[in-house]
């Protein structure tokens, strides 16, 4: 009986699963650590500090397993691999967001939150307490806005409910906060203008532009005319949605910058306060921003807890408070124009009192500007007081 020959190819499968193992574990010793994403926009967990509390608290533990995820070797290959294989198996919807049509990334609905029926009453007692003119914007999402663009299966967006609940919250608190609706005009020119980014959640600076028209007619404000600005365009800018899609291959946006020709370095100061650090500027524009993976910190530097605007040339001595997220970076630069002075304040990184601070600089008007989903999940208006 002639004995069995064996099949060595049978082995295989174990054996290049070994080695991949094998490989991948070298790679992680010997390649170098990564602090950033640019393509993610976020920090990576690097090597965890080894501590006997953190061990025995379990905190080293969940550290170092976020560090063997950020770190894996080729890992923006993976990442990127892995969303287009959900992508075309049927499963849109990438880590939140929707790939659209003509190149449109759309982060999923915001859903209804008690936060902002609380977050409501909070502005409105505030508006009640300050006694100045105020006024409220929320900004819908670009999916709602932009329908026709939207995969075909997705949930439903619920921007306009979500609003009108804001409303309804205002008028049953009686506030006298007014509030200002982009939707209808919104909608009406998405048809012919881009209003929002393809590869994140902001309107374009035409976009900050429309709403500046529609929110200056509600404060009785003349809109400055679009032949007064210089506008240049920059190439490949890659927004947060794309970011967090890990779709690649998409095509960045442009980004535009829309300077008034009359404003000088002698015209325009800026004044960026977070904690101890100070930065003093004579442009809202921060150009050096353009060649970093963030072009949006173009606007205002970004996010930051207090900026304070000052336009020598307008003569109104007209000052305004805006409390904000950052859609307001691209807006406060236009708004510029009407006033002497426009204080931003994030509530996200300023906690001192802000009723307090419009009595020590004599601000007379308050615009309230937040996307939706900030506005239906931030936990921080509540430092208004």
């Amino acid at each position: 009986m002639k004995p069995k020959i064996k099949n060595p190819l049978k082995y295989m499968p174990s054996i290049l699963f070994c080695a991949f193992i094998f490989v991948i574990f070298i790679l992680y010793i010997v390649l170098p650590k990564d602090s950033y994403s640019a393509e993610e926009k976020r920090n990576l967990q690097t090597m965890p500090e080894t501590t006997v509390d953190k061990v025995f608290n379990g905190e080293f533990e969940q550290d170092f397993e976020t560090f063997l995820s950020d770190q894996l070797p080729f890992r923006t290959f993976f990442v990127g691999t892995n969303a287009y294989c959900s992508l075309y198996s049927g499963q849109n919807g990438s880590n939140g967001i929707y790939k659209g049509n003509d190149g449109y990334l759309f982060t999923k609905p915001v859903e209804y939150n008690e936060l902002l029926d609380k977050n409501i009453s909070y502005l409105a007692e505030f508006a009640e307490n300050t006694k100045i003119p105020t006024y409220m914007c929320i900004v819908p999402t670009s999916a709602y806005i932009m329908q026709d663009n939207l995969p075909k299966n997705h949930y439903e967006y619920k921007d306009n409910d979500l609003i009108n609940t804001a409303k309804n919250d205002l008028k049953k608190a009686n506030s006298n906060i007014k509030f200002i609706d982009l939707i209808p005009s919104f909608t009406e020119k998405s048809n012919s203008e881009q209003l929002f980014y393809k590869t994140d959640h902001h309107w374009t600076s035409g976009g900050a532009y429309t709403a500046y028209g529609i929110i200056a007619d509600a404060m009785g404000l003349n809109t400055t005319p679009k032949s007064e600005f210089t506008i240049t365009t920059h190439n490949d800018f890659y927004g947060t949605s794309y970011a967090k899609s890990a779709l690649w291959l998409t095509k960045p946006d442009t980004i535009e910058l829309w300077k008034n020709k009359n404003h000088t370095n002698d015209t325009i100061s800026v004044y960026i306060k977070d904690g101890q650090k100070e930065v003093n500027s004579n442009t809202m524009f921060f150009e050096e921003n353009l060649s970093t993976n963030d072009k949006y910190t173009t606007f205002l530097n970004g996010n930051h807890g207090y900026v304070k605007i000052t336009n020598k040339d307008n003569k109104s001595a007209k000052k305004l408070l805006i409390i904000r997220d950052s859609y307001a970076h691209s807006l406060a630069p236009f708004l510029a124009d009407n006033y002497s002075e426009i204080t931003l304040i994030d509530l996200r990184y300023y906690k001192s009192p802000v009723s307090t601070l419009i009595k020590d600089q004599n601000i007379e008007e308050t615009l309230i500007l937040y996307g939706l989903d900030t506005i239906t999940t931030d936990n921080n208006i509540a430092y208004l007081f």
